[in-house]
C-alpha cells in the first residue's frame, strides 16, 4: 500500500476515530503527491481530512520538510538575511505595498527576499508578482539568479516564484483552487528557505488565526530559522495595522514572545489601517502607490514602508529602539537609496 493510501486510512476516519501521523509519515505521503504519483483525489481527500483532524507540529513539520526537498535552495554570500512571503493568494483590500518593502530593507542594509505567485485561488487577491512584474522585474528568473541580486551590495533584494523555485509544489495549484478551501499548504509553503544566509536566517509571517503563533513559532525553530516575527498583519500579511495597537509574536533564541506594537511610537500616526483605495485593488494602482512611497511622499504607503522596515529591523536587533529604526528607514527612503536599490533589482 502507497504512503498516501496508509495516511488517509489513519486520518479520514471521522472526529473520534482519526489518528495522527508521525512527521515521516506526513512527509511520505507529501512526497508522493508532489512527485505526482498520488491520484488528484486522493490529494484532496489527504489535504481536506488533515485540515478537518487538524495537523499536529510533527505532520506540519513532514509536510515543510518535503516541500524544502523540492525547493530549490542556494547558499547567500551576506551574513543575515530576511525571508517573508504575503499570503499567496494576495490582497483585495488593501494595495500589497511590501512587494517594495525587501528593497526599502535593502537599502538599510538588511538584504531581504520575498516569495510567492503571480496568482493564487480561492482569493485571486493581487500579488507581489504582479506589482514586480508590471515595473519591469523578471518573476521568472531563478533560485541562483536570486541569490546573485541579494549578494549584490547596490541591490541586496529579490523576489523568488515558486513556479521557478518549487515547480512540483507550483503543479498542484489546480488541485488547491478545486478544494476551495485552503489547505496546510497554503500556510506551510510561506516557509521554505530558497535562499540561505551564512550566519543568520530570519523569517517574517502573517497570521489571521489565534491559533498559528504557537504553531509558526515552533515549526520556524525546528525548521531551522533563526528568528522569527509573526505578524497580526492586514489580510494575513506582514504590515499591521498603522492605526491601532496590534498583537504579534516574536520567536528569539527559541522562545516566543507576545509583542504588542504601537505606530505611534514609530512616529506613524495614520487614521486609516493600511493602502485602502476606493474602489478595486489592482496591480497599477498599487504600483503607482509604491512608486509615490519610495519617491518619499507622505501618506499610508509611505507608512507602510516604515513600518514593515522598522519592524524586521528592530525584531532582528538592528536597532534596540522602534523610534530609531523607524527614523532610519526614512532616511533612506527620503534619500533615494530605497528607490535606487529598487531600481537595482529592477
Amino acid at each position: 500500500m502507497t504512503a498516501i493510501a496508509d495516511a488517509i486510512k489513519k486520518v479520514a476516519t471521522g472526529p473520534h476515530l482519526s489518528k495522527d501521523l508521525t512527521q515521516d509519515e506526513a512527509y511520505a505521503a507529501t512526497m508522493e503527491i508532489l512527485n505526482g504519483e498520488a491520484e488528484p483525489v486522493r490529494a484532496a481527500i489527504f489535504f481536506i481530512a488533515m485540515r478537518m483532524k487538524r495537523e499536529t507540529n510533527e505532520e506540519n513539520l513532514g509536510i515543510l520538510q518535503a516541500l524544502q526537498s523540492v525547493t530549490e535552495q542556494q547558499q547567500t554570500d551576506v551574513d543575515n538575511l530576511l525571508i517573508f512571503a504575503d499570503p499567496y493568494n494576495g490582497f483585495n483590500r488593501h494595495c500589497p505595498v511590501t512587494a517594495f518593502l525587501p528593497a526599502v530593507l535593502a537599502a538599510s542594509g538588511f538584504p531581504t527576499v520575498s516569495q510567492g505567485v503571480f496568482e493564487m485561488g480561492p482569493k485571486f487577491g493581487v500579488t507581489h508578482a504582479q506589482v514586480l512584474a508590471l515595473a519591469g522585474y523578471d518573476i521568472k528568473q531563478s533560485v541562483t539568479t536570486a541569490g546573485e541580486a541579494v549578494n549584490q551590495s547596490q541591490t541586496g533584494w529579490a523576489y523568488i516564484d515558486q513556479a521557478q523555485a518549487s515547480p512540483k509544489l507550483f503543479a498542484l495549484q489546480d488541485l488547491r483552487t478545486q478544494m476551495i478551501k485552503r489547505p496546510s499548504l497554503a500556510t506551510l509553503e510561506k516557509m521554505v528557505m530558497p535562499l540561505k544566509a551564512k550566519n543568520k536566517t530570519h523569517l517574517a509571517i502573517g497570521f489571521v488565526h489565534k491559533e498559528y503563533p504557537a504553531i509558526l513559532g515552533w515549526l520556524a525553530e525546528a525548521f531551522g530559522y533563526d528568528s522569527a516575527f509573526i505578524a497580526r498583519g492586514l489580510e494575513g500579511g506582514i504590515v499591521p495595522t498603522l492605526r491601532d495597537v496590534s498583537n504579534n509574536h516574536q520567536l528569539l533564541n527559541g522562545q516566543m514572545h507576545t509583542c504588542s506594537l504601537d505606530p505611534e511610537n514609530f512616529a506613524i500616526e495614520q487614521d486609516t489601517r493600511g493602502v485602502k483605495v476606493d474602489d478595486v485593488v489592482t496591480a497599477e494602482r498599487t504600483l503607482d502607490e509604491g512608486l509615490q512611497a519610495l519617491a518619499g511622499e507622505a501618506g499610508p504607503a509611505y507608512d507602510s514602508l516604515v513600518f514593515g522596515a522598522a519592524i524586521a529591523l528592530w525584531h532582528t536587533g538592528f536597532f534596540s529602539s522602534q523610534s530609531q529604526a523607524a527614523e532610519h528607514v526614512r532616511t533612506v527612503i527620503n534619500s533615494g537609496k530605497a528607490k535606487a536599490h529598487f531600481d537595482s533589482g529592477i
